[in-house]
């Protein structure tokens, strides 16, 4: 579903994955995401026969940045750095209950796969390929559920 931000035009993908938690917003108005930090570990109650996301982090490219967790205890961080003008060509994102496993493919041919093996794929709708950011729904423990935020067009 397309929406307006400004002049810039931005694809803000349905969540996917549970129900519960808190809702959150990681986007920074029209600043694309320069560092993506997950930290991946075993989840918590029904799910801990499983990894999925814990916890995310994302720094824009005006240096800015917001942590959304449940929990880093324990967990492994994973980082991705965009180059300048790289953009994401196509992205995954696995959920059922919890968010398992989040993946890209970027325009210089860098992927970045980091989570579990279980939940249902969901493809995003990646506009040009900026990605602005995700939303979602978190607890305690993990993300209970996420979107993809991406620059569709400008004016």
């Amino acid at each position: 579903m397309a929406a307006h931000q400004g002049l810039v035009h931005i694809v803000s993908n349905p969540n996917h994955g549970g129900s519960s938690g808190t809702d959150f917003t990681l986007t920074n108005g029209n600043f694309a995401v320069k560092t993506l930090n997950v930290w991946i570990a075993k989840g918590s109650n029904g799910w801990s026969d499983r990894d999925l996301v814990k916890a995310i982090e994302i720094v824009w490219t005006e240096n800015t940045d917001i942590t959304v967790q449940g929990s880093k205890t324990d967990a492994t961080q994973h980082s991705f750095t965009f180059h300048d003008g790289e953009t994401v060509t196509s992205m995954d994102l696995w959920t059922g209950d919890r968010v398992d496993k989040i993946s890209f493919t970027t325009s210089e041919n860098r992927t970045f796969t980091q989570g579990g093996t279980g939940g249902t794929q969901y493809s995003q709708q990646i506009g040009i390929g900026v990605l602005f950011g995700f939303k979602g729904s978190y607890n305690s423990d993990e993300l209970v559920s996420i979107g993809s935020v991406f620059k569709e067009s400008s004016d």
